[in-house]
């Protein structure tokens, strides 16, 4: 069996005079202080009291309402703009990324317009011609079409996404070796 919060880990023995033993230590105890990277795998440490004077987050009106304090959260990068990505001649600041959702909203335009069209010209086909069964199965496939349309797209810009993300996640492995 493996410990809950660190799967593939064998369970730590049982100590002496406490009935939880693998899963942490029993409550209302201490809790434990862990170096940088360590895991900490008993309950999590309630947040420390505000100092003297200063209201407490967690008190309803109060600003940071319902937010646990994170002093473990470290600013990420700062991004640059679309722009400063473009001029930077380092490579460093990826355009891409920043121009997916973009080229994604045009794509469901230029799609959507599509399939309009055909929707119109499947309904001058049932109305104004001799080929009325033709234009009602144009209308009839004319969702399926912008359906498999979009799909398509999308899974094509997820799979860019997906590629900018892998990039960025070794980025940040190697910063931190």
């Amino acid at each position: 069996m493996t410990h809950p919060s660190d799967p593939g880990q064998p369970p730590r023995p049982e100590a002496p005079g406490h009935p939880s033993g693998a899963y942490g230590p029993p409550p209302g105890s201490q809790p434990n202080v862990f170096p940088p990277g360590a895991r900490q795998t008993g309950p999590i440490p309630s947040p420390r009291p505000p100092a003297p004077g200063q209201p407490a987050p967690g008190q309803p009106g109060q600003p940071g309402y319902g937010q646990e304090p994170q002093e473990w959260a470290q600013p990420g990068p700062r991004r640059k703009g679309v722009l400063g990505a473009l001029l930077d001649t380092e490579f460093n600041a990826l355009v891409t990324p920043s121009l997916v959702k973009t080229i994604y909203v045009l794509a469901m335009l230029v799609i959507s317009l599509e399939c309009l069209a055909i929707l119109a010209f499947g309904a001058w086909v049932l109305v104004g011609t001799q080929y009325w069964v033709s234009g009602a199965v144009v209308i009839l496939a004319t969702p399926f079409i912008w359906l498999f349309q979009m799909l398509v797209t999308r899974t094509l810009m997820e799979a860019v996404v997906v590629r900018f993300k892998q990039a960025e996640y070794l980025r940040v492995i190697k910063d931190k070796l």
